[in-house]
């Protein structure tokens, strides 16, 4: 199937916005501007291979500029003084480019810097009228794009700040164990904690790391939902703004990797174009085009790492995960941490335990610093912080440090008894 029948189908079948695909790259226009780009070429005596010679002889040159406003400026420019069946000609189109302009030879563009074999040689720039249409066609089209990246990035930044407002009324923290029936913050701290497991849009992996493409991110997007659905997450909620929540933040998901799909199939819709461009005349722009092209989104970057960083930041950073506070000894919730003089924090049950087998360094960075480290070095905001955030698993490290402490006190005599549940990293 043909690159711009396939492109069609694929704009009809995601049910993208109307104005979005309105502002899709024309592919098919573009690629009858080709048609006509390559006929005046041929018309003036420049074939593929008459201009694939010239170019790789450097008798020639094909340059994509920018002005000041930052509109692409194409032109074809080739020395006069060939030696080769195309003389004749590019000395007649030299006078008429000379008669049109009012210039003489001495003002004629100038090679680029670096081509010493020819630098004080002359060069003449054959007019062409269908590239700079073909050109300025796809940058108008590529600045739209650019344009509706911008909105929808505004728009998806506005719902975010509306979502985690909403999060952090339904998922904080309430005073007291007994007081969490008023609050859903299990319940999104494990929504949560699949999200940044399913690591939908951006991975962290050594081997795959960065942006995904939108094909994995579906897939991840997919997984996610399949992981809430099988623990019944939804159905767990206590508060009834939460179901709405979770189906805002959903829905903000799909967006983004609507976005991200169509963004794809615009960018290989212009990877395409320009592959064409190259075969059909030779001119070789596609390593010059990238660069050339002044474009905010579409070019240089994609929206993706934006949202999803703002996303994390306002919304799924709202629930702290208990990973970032356990202790890395014990690899539970780092419960009366003790901040050492190097500012690593320990657990004081595993702090203690280092110090009664006379270990003197630290775990982390190998500083002198454990046996100096007392009830002064508690940290006492974060006391606060994971009384008021991890209730459940504050109340079970408590329950099992005192049940270590007796047994350490009372030897066999405790050692029978069942521990209580130890905290786990969820």
């Amino acid at each position: 199937m043909k690159f711009g029948h396939a492109f069609q189908e694929a704009l009809a079948a995601e049910s993208y916005p109307q104005h979005w695909v309105e502002k899709a790259i024309p592919y098919r226009q573009l690629k009858k501007l080709l048609g006509k780009v390559r006929e005046e070429l041929v018309k003036k005596g420049y074939g593929p291979d008459t201009l694939h010679q010239l170019l790789a002889d450097r008798n020639a040159e094909y340059r994509l500029e920018t002005d000041a406003s930052h509109l692409l400026r194409p032109k074809l420019v080739v020395r006069p003084n060939l030696s080769s069946k195309n003389t004749a000609e590019v000395g007649s189109l030299s006078e008429i480019h000379l008669g049109a302009e009012g210039t003489d030879a001495t003002s004629l563009p100038q090679p680029a810097q670096g081509h010493e074999a020819y630098e004080t040689d002359e060069w003449v720039k054959i007019p062409l009228n269908s590239d700079s249409r073909f050109f300025g066609l796809l940058q108008t089209d590529v600045t739209q794009l650019d344009t509706l990246q911008d909105e929808e990035r505004q728009s998806m930044n506005d719902k975010i700040k509306i979502l985690g407002t909403e999060i952090a009324g339904v998922a904080k923290p309430r005073k007291g164990v007994l007081n969490l029936s008023k609050s859903d913050l299990y319940r999104w701290r494990e929504i949560f904690e699949l999200y940044l497991a399913a690591q939908v849009f951006f991975s962290t992996y050594e081997v795959t790391g960065g942006l995904r493409k939108s094909e994995k991110a579906q897939k991840q997007l997919v997984w996610f939902q399949d992981e809430v659905n099988k623990r019944q997450l939804p159905q767990k909620f206590k508060i009834e703004s939460s179901a709405t929540a979770y189906a805002q933040f959903l829905a903000l998901n799909a967006t983004l990797l609507q976005n991200l799909q169509f963004q794809e199939l615009n960018q290989t819709a212009v990877t395409k174009i320009i592959k064409k461009f190259d075969k059909r005349t030779s001119l070789g722009v596609k390593r010059t085009f990238p660069k050339v092209m002044y474009s905010a989104n579409f070019i240089s970057e994609t929206i993706s790492k934006d949202i999803c960083a703002q996303l994390a930041r306002e919304v799924v950073n709202l629930v702290p995960q208990i990973v970032d506070y356990s202790c890395t000894i014990c690899c539970s919730l780092c419960w009366l941490p003790i901040r050492l003089d190097c500012n690593h924090l320990f657990c004081i049950r595993c702090m203690i335990k280092m110090q009664n087998q006379n270990k003197r360094y630290c775990p982390l960075c190998r500083a002198d610093v454990v046996q100096s480290a007392n009830e002064t070095h508690i940290d006492e905001t974060l006391v606060r912080y994971m009384e008021r955030w991890f209730p459940k698993e504050a109340k079970e490290k408590q329950a099992y440090n005192e049940f270590e402490r007796r047994r350490e006190l009372l030897g066999d005599i405790y050692g029978g008894m069942e521990p209580p549940a130890a905290c786990t990293v969820m």
